[in-house]
């Protein structure tokens, strides 16, 4: 049992396998997912105001929408540059793989806020700004848990975005 869990555990993505997700087009996207286990399970067109997305889930469940982490990817025909990803997960050690991962490249801590009972922190390198939003949410079982959502843009597209407080 033990080894199971490691096994599927292993199979999630890593940071540098996310960014490179980031650079994909839809088609390309789609079938690198797959290949690592992902399951799609939502698409959306682009409109004049808002991005595409294609929604994935990772080790979704047969009998309803839980899964191990869930990935959205946002994506311009314009300019593909500026696409954004999104991955949610729930489980802490993938959390901190994360985190430690931006750091180790030079992110550094741009700000940190409360909204709405989600605690914001921002990393920004060189080129890309993390948004980290952590979160609590009850189970079937009336329990608390932790949920994760690490957001990837462009620094030039966080300029910009509503998560930008400065």
């Amino acid at each position: 049992m033990f080894l199971i869990g490691n096994i599927i555990y292993s199979q999630n993505l890593t940071l540098t396998q996310v960014l490179s997700v980031r650079k994909k087009n839809i088609a390309e996207a789609e079938e690198y997912l797959t290949q690592k286990n992902w399951s799609m399970i939502n698409a959306e067109a682009p409109t004049s105001e808002t991005y595409g997305s294609l929604t994935f889930a990772y080790n979704k469940s047969d009998f309803n929408d839980k899964a191990e982490s869930f990935l959205w990817f946002y994506y311009s025909n314009e300019n593909p540059e500026r696409n954004r990803i999104s991955v949610q997960i729930h489980k802490k050690e993938k959390y901190n793989e994360y985190i430690n991962q931006i750091k180790k490249w030079g992110g550094k801590i741009y700000d940190s806020y409360v909204e709405e009972k989600v605690f914001y922190k921002i990393y920004q390198g060189s080129t890309m700004t993390y948004i980290i939003d952590s979160s609590t949410q009850k189970d079937d079982f009336s329990s608390s848990k932790t949920i994760y959502g690490i957001f990837i843009m462009t620094n030039d597209s966080f300029r910009f975005s509503r998560y930008n407080k400065k």
